[in-house]
């Protein structure tokens, strides 16, 4: 799972209400679309009046045969160019039917290809009426065929606004563009002015009653959605959004109590098929349960986690005021080594735990650590994202949850025995990452700037690195750059054998004494003044895929 709540983004107003804006939209979000299971049994439905429409063409065509004379109508026999349309229509019907009960398409697609069935097929239905009829008949008719498939089929598929009208306004449109059609296939002269509007006008007006219609089903649906996606959380403002969801501000119903709901939607996992798909949801839930195992102050808390009816994965935690490591080095340049130290020592306090518990994060970047301010504290920092978390310890959590040609983890921050396919890890391999996270804050730069993510893995396992005092004008401690080298060690035999012990080395280092409590309020009164007054408003962050 690789979308934070971390990375912050400047954002306007303007951006943040565009954001709730795309939220409603209902057209590009797994959120804003109907539930899975309403969406299923709309394709089922779509079937079924594709099959119905497909038979219902001849039968009515022999049926009236069988009963009522042509010569009633004037007509001495049926026109070859009826006939051809009448069994196209039947043969898009059972097409229609056929894809939708192979289950080959997706059902969101199935449904938009429902639509295009809706406009060819008005098409087949003007066509015929006007190849079969006399005009001055026509206009008495009213063209009625095309009318009442538009305001049936608005009922049978539901769809947003704007593709409902869409697929209306061009079914009626195939009212005219079939007397013009017909009339040309007959070598008669066009339709009247009259004629056109008699025909577009019942259909226009179709159009109206399709639209309120389909609105009043779709929105029915997403209220459905929301409800049944979120629980007791209702979403307020767009926190940011990466290449795999979004991150949502969000309150509880009842406590008023607010918090950042993480939201993944199915399609953005890019799985190749169900298999992968089954380990990405298996990885989630294990991310939310391992998460919700631990109780230390600096891991992120959380709240609720679940599966949405439409198959995206969300959870909501804790909403934090601050930003990522990542981001404070990138904004503000690297920190001193005394608030590294820091930084650091919290980080441990949660890895400590989570190892001893059998956990072992496998992710620990700057991306994943977060400084805030918390309660009374400023620089307080939480350890997010268990995502890719193995236990040695709890069955349920002990799987082999790995996509093939896969490895698990981040390049930059990645221990040498992950990178080389190993897959008894331990907690060494965060410690390894620790010294990464290190060496990016007091450098600002990464232990290997390699070209490809592949060279980088390589130099994890094969490079020693350069001191970080080689790379940067700002102090560093002898004994602080000394643990820091230490973290790389290749061989983790060689490394801090536990977070704690970690933790004990910088303090005793004496590397994390400079950095005050008074210090820390200071920087974040001067650089985020927001995030250090506002009691209920995080600072706007972006969902970064990674």
């Amino acid at each position: 799972m690789n979308i934070k709540t971390c990375r912050p983004l400047p954002k306007t107003g303007e951006d943040s209400a565009r954001g709730v804006a795309m939220y409603a939209a209902h057209t590009t979000s797994a959120r804003s679309r109907l539930p899975q299971d309403l969406v299923e049994k709309a394709v089922q439905r779509l079937g079924l009046f594709a099959a119905l429409s497909a038979l219902a063409q001849p039968a009515l065509y022999f049926g009236l045969r069988a009963v009522v004379p042509e010569d009633v109508f004037g007509l001495s026999s049926t026109p070859q160019a009826y006939i051809v349309a009448m069994w196209l229509a039947a043969a898009c019907g059972l097409v229609i039917f056929a894809l939708a009960f192979s289950r080959k398409l997706r059902s969101a697609l199935m449904l938009d290809l429902g639509l295009v069935f809706e406009v060819v097929v008005a098409f087949l239905i003007g066509f015929m009426q006007a190849t079969r009829y006399p005009p001055d008949l026509l206009v008495h008719m009213g063209f009625n065929g095309i009318p009442v498939w538009l305001t049936v089929f608005a009922l049978v598929v539901p769809a947003s606004t704007a593709k409902t009208a869409t697929a209306a306004i061009a079914s009626a449109l195939m009212g005219p563009a079939s007397l013009i059609l017909a009339a040309q296939i007959n070598n008669q002269p066009g339709p009247t002015p009259y004629l056109f509007i008699a025909v577009l006008l019942p259909a226009l007006i179709a159009c109206g009653v399709a639209i309120i219609l389909a609105r009043f089903i779709y929105n029915l649906g997403r209220d459905v959605s929301k409800a049944q996606e979120m629980g007791s959380y209702k979403l307020i403002e767009l926190l940011g959004r990466g290449g795999m969801g979004e991150v949502w501000r969000a309150q509880h119903r009842f406590l008023a109590r607010p918090a950042a709901i993480k939201l993944i939607p199915a399609e953005a996992l890019g799985c190749k098929d169900s298999k992968e798909t089954a380990v990405l949801k298996r990885r989630f839930e294990r991310e939310a349960q391992a998460t919700a195992m631990l109780s230390s102050p600096h891991t992120i808390h959380l709240y609720d986690f679940g599966l949405t009816a439409d198959g995206a994965f969300y959870y909501v935690m804790e909403l934090l005021r601050g930003l990522d490591l990542h981001t404070l080095v990138e904004r503000y340049g690297p920190v001193p080594a005394d608030r590294a130290a820091h930084l650091l020592i919290q980080a441990c306090s949660s890895l400590e735990e989570a190892h001893r518990a059998g956990l072992v994060h496998r992710d620990i970047k700057p991306a994943n650590l977060y400084t805030c301010h918390y309660g009374l504290e400023y620089d307080f920092l939480k350890v997010l994202d268990f995502g890719i978390v193995k236990s040695k310890r709890d069955p349920q959590l002990l799987t082999d949850d790995t996509i093939p040609e896969s490895t698990s983890g981040t390049p930059g921050f990645m221990a040498p025995e992950i990178a080389m396919g190993a897959k008894d890890v331990d907690g060494r391999a965060d410690i390894y990452a620790l010294g990464c996270v290190a060496y990016w804050l007091v450098t600002g730069r990464l232990v290997f700037e390699e070209e490809t993510p592949m060279a980088t893995l390589l130099a994890h396992a094969q490079k020693p690195p350069t001191p970080p005092s080689r790379r940067t004008e700002m102090p560093i401690p002898a004994a602080f750059e000394d643990l820091i080298i230490a973290c790389l060690e290749k061989d983790p035999n060689r490394r801090p054998q536990s977070a704690a012990g970690l933790a004990r080395a910088i303090s005793d280092s004496g590397a994390h004494r400079p950095w005050t409590t008074e210090r820390a309020e200071r920087w974040w009164l001067l650089h985020l003044p927001e995030a250090s007054a506002t009691p209920l408003r995080a600072e706007p962050a972006r969902a970064a895929a990674s």
